[in-house]
């Protein structure tokens, strides 16, 4: 088996973003994805609240990171 070049890569990402980008459904297979990122938004939020930056590793479309800049805005994030 032949694994992907970065192009094909990029090429899948990029004609998948705005399906995974999307706040109120995320994967179309999670059915309980708005859930999922309130709850780690309100954890992050409660365990941190004075928190002034925040680094996501893994970010994919920075789903979780969009979630968590509606009750924090204003907070340095950086994604990876």
């Amino acid at each position: 088996m032949q694994k992907s070049t970065v192009a094909e890569i990029r090429h899948r990402f990029d004609n998948d973003v705005e399906r995974f980008s999307n706040l109120q459904t995320g994967q179309s297979a999670t059915i309980d994805a708005p859930l999922v990122l309130e709850l780690i938004m309100q954890a992050a939020t409660t365990n941190n609240p004075d928190a002034t930056a925040s680094l996501d590793i893994g970010c994919g479309a920075g789903n979780y990171t969009l979630k968590l800049l509606q009750a924090v805005p204003g907070l340095d994030v950086t994604l990876g």
